[in-house]
């Protein structure tokens, strides 16, 4: 992970955790090591690295990751990952190809508004520093913040289904593409929680351990239950569990745009924005949108 690691400094931004992505995206049934990766190798150095993700069962566009060693951009390498990326997703049927690129990179910008891209959305990467045994205040009255146990895998997919359905983006799984999205890597059911009341689960949090940090994958509370102070309570339950890790930072990638205030609630609780990531599409309607516009 050299490479990703060398794009991310040269934009003096600190390293993003490629390297679980990866592993993740590798242990994915869909995923075709043969197919959705290219390495391309120039005097004995990966000069460029490509990384297709597509899941029939969930439709919309090819999800493609390009990075270009430093020192041999200009050299047509990009332009070759990114051909590559465009005849894959017409090979297998995608509806277009959405890339994304770190918001400093004007290379990369430059590069894709070329191939007829168009920036549809951007994206934050968000960080907080733990102390040692991080407190967690009680939650919501008649709402319980418990972990998940055994059994719980058909209401933890129930809730994120109903929480992100009217999220930019979001495509339908089924129950079993779901659960092996979440089981894929580094699962670690001790940092799952659910957030139950009423009748049952109305939140949930899925958060892994990455090699230097923990990382919150996912977070939603269903609509009727939003603005209560579930979220809240779920991201202090997932901070002061990750802070007796031996890790001392949490990170979570959230849409720019969350029209549910979702930025606003990650800097109530300490976090701040750590990169920009800027969302291209082509071949899609919200590009067609952004062209015409």
């Amino acid at each position: 992970m050299g490479l990703t690691h060398a794009v991310d400094a040269s934009l003096g931004l600190p390293p993003s955790p490629s390297r679980e992505s990866l592993q993740w995206i590798w242990n994915l049934t869909s995923t075709d090591l043969q197919r959705d990766t290219r390495i391309i190798d120039k005097d004995g150095v990966v000069a460029g690295f490509g990384q297709a993700v597509w899941r029939k069962e969930e439709g919309g566009p090819l999800d493609l990751f390009i990075f270009v060693d430093l020192n041999h951009r200009r050299n047509g390498i990009g332009t070759s990952l990114l051909s590559w990326g465009e005849r894959l997703g017409r090979e297998l049927g995608a509806e277009g190809v959405r890339a994304e690129v770190p918001e400093g990179d004007m290379a990369g910008h430059e590069l894709l508004r070329s191939r007829g891209f168009a920036q549809v959305r951007s994206g934050f990467t968000m960080s907080k520093t733990l102390g040692d045994g991080e407190d967690f205040p009680p939650p919501p009255d008649g709402v319980m913040i418990r972990r998940f146990v055994d059994g719980d895998e058909r209401a933890l997919y129930e809730v994120h289904e109903g929480s992100f359905a009217d999220h930019w983006g979001f495509r339908p799984s089924t129950f079993e593409a779901f659960v092996e999205s979440v089981h894929a890597d580094n699962w670690d059911p001790s940092l799952v929680f659910l957030a139950e009341a009423g009748d049952g689960v109305v939140g949930h949090l899925v958060s892994v351990l990455d090699e230097n940090e923990g990382f919150v994958g996912m977070l939603g509370v269903i609509q009727p239950w939003r603005g209560r102070g579930i979220a809240t309570a779920l991201l202090h339950r997932a901070f002061a569990e990750i802070s007796t890790r031996d890790r001392t930072e949490v990170k979570l990638g959230v849409d720019a745009l969350n029209p549910h205030g979702a930025v606003a609630l990650y800097e109530s609780v300490g976090m701040t924005v750590e990169r920009q990531l800027d969302i291209f599409e082509s071949g899609t309607l919200d590009s067609a949108a952004h062209s015409e516009a």
